[in-house]
């Protein structure tokens, strides 16, 4: 039985690295980048991420135009509706078929896919028990927001992260900062997010992982983390 146990340990996670490069990803697609030197020195191993588009020709479609704003304004609203509690205003910004990704130190990268898997992480993550009682202000800040990639129907957008906290007591604290990177599709009309990959920079409380269909996790186990 142990042995059993440790087969199929190991075969999830063969797995899950093996969807890191190649399930996800086309490595082989010129949107995704190879990781830099200086990203190399910069523990735990990371997701790829989409290069940045710096060509600096203009949009002339005005459609092309009007669906820059429009996704833009789904990625950046991410941040309002989840610091004023709006939850089901926030998943709604997401596909049905989501891929919710995250990256943190000394904690290690977690997947979910689809919105029943996502709803539950995101409850056990970011909505623990508690968190009803919340009184400061916890926010979310994006900054150099950039466009990487867009065409009719697909956007590739990334942005940096920082998150802050307040208190009553007028304490400020910065919690973490990195990037969120985000794949939005437009599906019968409206820009819709399809992927979401939050790269932490610093180390944050780690939490419980729920174990159901949907939800994979890869624990950063280097020993600088023990």
């Amino acid at each position: 039985m142990r042995k059993l146990l440790l087969a199929t340990l190991l075969l999830s996670i063969t797995l899950f690295a093996s969807s890191n490069t190649s399930m996800m990803y086309d490595t082989k697609d010129p949107l995704w980048q190879k990781q830099t030197d200086l990203q190399k020195r910069l523990p735990p191993k990371k997701l790829p991420m989409v290069t940045a588009d710096n060509k600096g020709e203009p949009l002339t479609d005005l459609t092309m135009i009007a669906d820059r704003q429009a996704f833009l304004n789904q990625v950046t609203a991410y941040s309002f509706l989840i610091d004023e509690d709006r939850w089901e205003d926030w998943f709604a910004l997401f596909s049905d078929d989501i891929v919710f990704e995250t990256t943190t130190p000394c904690f290690g990268t977690i997947r979910t896919v689809g919105k029943k898997a996502f709803r539950k992480f995101v409850d056990v993550r970011f909505r623990g028990p508690g968190s009803e009682n919340k009184n400061f202000a916890h926010r979310h800040t994006m900054g150099n927001v950039h466009v990487a990639y867009q065409d009719k129907k697909r956007a590739e957008v990334r942005t940096y992260m920082l998150i802050s906290d307040a208190f009553p007591d007028g304490t400020f604290k910065v919690f973490t900062s990195g990037t969120y990177n985000a794949t939005l599709e437009k599906r019968d009309g409206r820009w819709i997010i399809t992927r979401w990959y939050i790269e932490v920079d610093g180390t944050v409380p780690k939490s419980s992982i729920p174990h159901m269909k949907g939800i994979e996790y890869y624990p950063d186990n280097r020993k600088e983390c023990k």
